[in-house]
């Protein structure tokens, strides 16, 4: 990896290019960049064994255009972030380059934008995740892509006016999607007294923060299991919704703000992804991941480099980075990645002495009670 990010802008508009470049040089004055105009010969842009970071193309453009451009950088430049530049954001376009991009951008362009991109690859290479592995997750099918159902929902949510019916709609058309928000919505832990048996209304119960998260993690333990054999995939995400519900229940008794409740309970969930994604390049044929990269568990690390790619804040990367470095226990004054560390100690049948020793650890007596109360999982936890 070079010491400086290397960007590529890919676009026939000479005008386009040099006014990215300019909105680039204030944010990141320091990267390298390298502007083509000729996207038919997009690699002799770049100097013999510069590899970019981040390539940038636009959608439309004589000859040949975004999407078969970012095809070819995948082909040879997996490990690179692909973006797409587009005036036409509609959902067929979006939908039908998620492999190709792992954003798309309207045009024209805003510094904003810019702004994120630069900060997801600092983020990225602040994992150091080895080359090689970022070359198999960068290639084809080997990493799960953002569910198209997302994107639509984040579609629906960026308009001017979201229309709440729309997204009720998109939801309704994944079955076993919506019977899960629906058992949530009835569930103890958001305390409601009376049930309900509209959707629509259970989705204004979740919120729509909790909603993104439940959607991604079971469209991608859907799209994980339609490429292997047995339940593993099924296991994985109903441990995630359990860790969630306990993550849930110990933030409640935290007094955590409701907002900072949904952050753990959305971090809870979308832990899962990492493990899901090495399941899915292990049926694609890729490598096994090691344990731990960096000191860091790879479940985590993958977790983290998903959530990246897809554009979650990084409240969340940091989250789960603080609550599995180094496999230290958290500093239990900052409660949130110590909350999330305990449950998951405890989804992993910690002893009831290790969760009485974590408890005197914690100035709340509220979360002191509720660590010493957590029942037995399975005749586990006991001693």
């Amino acid at each position: 990896m070079a010491d400086k990010p290397v960007v590529l802008f890919i676009d026939d508009d000479s005008f386009m290019l040099k006014a990215l470049l300019r909105a680039a040089l204030r944010l990141r004055p320091d990267w390298q960049y390298f502007l083509c105009e000729d996207a038919q010969h997009w690699p002799s842009a770049l100097p013999a064994g510069v590899v970019p970071d981040l390539v940038i193309s636009d959608f439309l453009m004589p000859d040949i255009n975004g999407d078969m451009v970012l095809s070819q950088v995948m082909a040879v430049y997996p490990q690179s972030v692909r973006v797409l530049m587009t005036g036409d954001t509609t959902e067929e376009v979006v939908s039908s380059v998620s492999v190709q991009a792992h954003f798309v951008l309207s045009k024209p362009f805003s510094e904003h934008d810019l702004l994120d991109l630069c900060s997801c690859i600092d983020r990225l290479r602040m994992l150091h995740v080895p080359e090689g592995l970022r070359r198999k997750l960068g290639t084809g099918e080997n990493l799960p892509v953002l569910p198209a159902v997302i994107r639509q929902l984040r579609q629906a949510l960026t308009a001017a006016e979201p229309d709440f019916s729309q997204i009720v709609d998109l939801i309704a058309h994944e079955p076993v999607i919506a019977a899960r928000l629906m058992q949530l919505a009835n569930s103890a832990f958001l305390g409601y007294s009376r049930s309900t048996h509209s959707l629509s209304e259970a989705l204004m119960r979740l919120g729509l923060r909790l909603v993104e998260a439940i959607v991604t993690l079971m469209a991608v333990e859907q799209s994980v299991g339609s490429q292997q054999q047995g339940s593993e995939h099924r296991q994985l995400s109903e441990r995630a919704f359990r860790l969630a519900g306990t993550v849930r229940q110990l933030a409640q008794a935290a007094s955590l703000s409701a907002e900072q409740q949904d952050l753990l309970y959305v971090s809870a969930l979308l832990s899962a992804l990492g493990p899901l994604s090495k399941l899915q390049l292990l049926a694609c044929g890729g490598p096994a991941v090691p344990a731990s990269i960096n000191g860091i568990a790879s479940d985590s690390v993958m977790t983290v480099y998903l959530l990246t790619l897809w554009g979650y804040p990084a409240e969340l990367c940091e989250l789960e980075l603080a609550m599995c470095s180094q496999g230290q226990t958290p500093d239990p004054a900052d409660l949130r990645p110590f909350i999330l560390f305990i449950a998951r100690q405890y989804q992993l049948h910690c002893s009831r002495d290790y969760l009485l020793q974590m408890a005197k650890l914690v100035a709340h007596p509220d979360l002191q009670q509720a660590l010493k109360q957590l029942p037995p999982l399975n005749g586990h936890n006991a001693g």
